[in-house]
This record gives structure tokens, sequence and C-alpha cells, in this order.
């Protein structure tokens, strides 16, 4: 059955231009959006990139499954990764995204070849696929490229953390307020494709405590919702709404990733 609206309202779609897949070997010295991979040496970066493959990520692709090997990393340069924990029942809880300042498969470089996660696009993107056996033999050679996931993986680890106490002790309207907030942050658009299934999953809570605190949001004009796609609509006031772990998070991202001259982020190291 097919899901119905909170509301009547239409939610204009943002413009969406056509995918440009930079080839990362090309020789006009453009790199690609990924944080990790503008950031690298020329050096660095040679090394991987002719093994980079152009991807497009649509939604709810699977980058890898829970205790099987993570045979490709996957940089974003556009899209949300979503790092969920899946119980025996099927039953799943997010416990970290993931935008272009990152990618996935993080354990392969730490000398695990599987992880206990399902890794899923949640947002539509586009990005970069390298087997992991590559990049972790650049990655022990230590180097730029071995700071910047050292970085990265702190961030991960601030998340994740965060969302263990979130989980526990936060109410479900704070905690989807911060939620929202996280993963526009990460997709860098106010935009997002998600039903009230997906966020219940995503939240560990029944689909109609999902809807009563959206609709809540939405009456308040934080959000517009309409056919599984919200909108952030007032940044403020869903920020006020939102608990505390959303600004501890934050905080934390605004101190490693800074704006550069450019306007662009880049890892302070």
């Amino acid at each position: 059955m097919k899901e119905p609206p909170l509301s009547n309202g239409h939610i204009p779609t943002p413009p969406v231009s056509s995918l440009r897949i930079q080839n990362p070997s090309s020789s006009n010295g453009t790199r690609p959006r990924n944080i990790i991979l503008s950031q690298l040496p020329d050096e660095e970066y040679a090394a991987l990139a002719k093994s980079l493959v152009p991807v497009e990520l649509p939604l709810e692709k699977r980058l890898s499954e829970p205790n099987q090997p993570i045979e490709y990393l996957y940089f974003l340069n556009s899209g949300l990764i979503s790092t969920d924990v899946v119980t025996a029942k099927g039953e799943q809880v997010e416990v970290g995204v993931i935008g272009r300042e990152g990618f996935s498969g993080l354990a392969a470089l730490l000398n695990q070849p599987q992880m206990s996660h399902s890794v899923i696009m949640q947002g539509t993107g586009e990005g970069l696929r390298i087997r992991s056996s590559v990049v972790r033999a650049e990655f022990l050679k230590g180097g730029m490229l071995q700071k910047l996931v050292h970085a990265f993986a702190y961030l991960q680890l601030v998340q994740v953390t965060q969302s263990v106490l979130c989980n526990r002790m936060h109410e479900v309207d704070a905690r989807l307020a911060r939620w929202l907030l996280v993963s526009a942050d990460r997709m860098e658009s106010e935009f997002l494709n998600l039903t009230q299934e997906f966020l219940s999953q995503m939240l560990g809570v029944q689909r109609s405590t999902v809807t009563v605190a959206a609709g809540a949001m939405q009456r308040d004009g934080m959000i517009g919702y309409s056919r599984g796609r919200i909108q952030i609509l007032d940044r403020a006031a869903l920020t006020g709404a939102a608990c505390e772990c959303y600004g501890i998070v934050n905080a934390s991202y605004d101190r490693v990733l800074k704006k550069g001259e450019d306007g662009e982020r880049v890892y302070v190291l």
C-alpha cells in the first residue's frame, strides 16, 4: 500500500542537473569533489587515480553487507551514505552518515576485511569506486592519505558514540530534528528523499511515532513533507528543536573541516 503524505502540501522538486562524473585520471588537473581525494598531494593522488572508477550511486544501493568482505571503497562526490546496525531479525538503526568528506569501508584500511554493519546509499549521488586493497597499500605508506583517513575516522567515531547516547536518552522529536539536520549537512542540500518507513527504521521507532513527530514539525513550519520528500524550511527552528547531540557533532565537524579561501571544506591537519 502506498504511503500517504502527511499533508496535501506540494514540495517543489529542486533542479537536478545531469550527472557529470569527472574522470579521475583526466589530464586537465581537475580533482574529484571528494574532500579526501582533493587534498592529496599529486603523487599520492596519482597512485590512486589509475584505479578509481566513476560510478553513479542510486538511492538504497548497498555498498557493503554485514559480515561480508569489503571489496571496494566508495569515495563520494555527492550523495549520502548510511551506516546501519542490523539485528538478527532484520531490524536496523542508523549510527552514522557520510558525505563527500569521506568514503565507505573504513574498516578495510584498518586490516579488518569485513564489518558487522550494513552500508547503503541514503541519498542519491555519484562518486568513485576503488578496490580496498589498493587504498590500503597506499594508506600503509603513511603520508597525507593516512592523516586524512585518521581525521575522517575521528569524525565517524564522534558520530557513532553520540548516536549511542542520543538513541538512549533523547525523545524521538529531538532525535528526528537532529537526524534531518545531520543528513542535510552531509548532503549539502535542504531536500531529502525519505519515507516515513525509512525514517522509522533509521531512528529505531514505529512509523506511527515518526508520523506524529514529523507532522508536528510540518505544522510548525520547520519542514515540508510530501510523497517521501522532505524539505527543511526553517533551519533555525529545527536546530532549536534538535537535541544537544547535533551541536556536539557539528562542533567537531566545524573544527576538523574548515572552510578554505575558496569556500570549500578542507581537513585541518
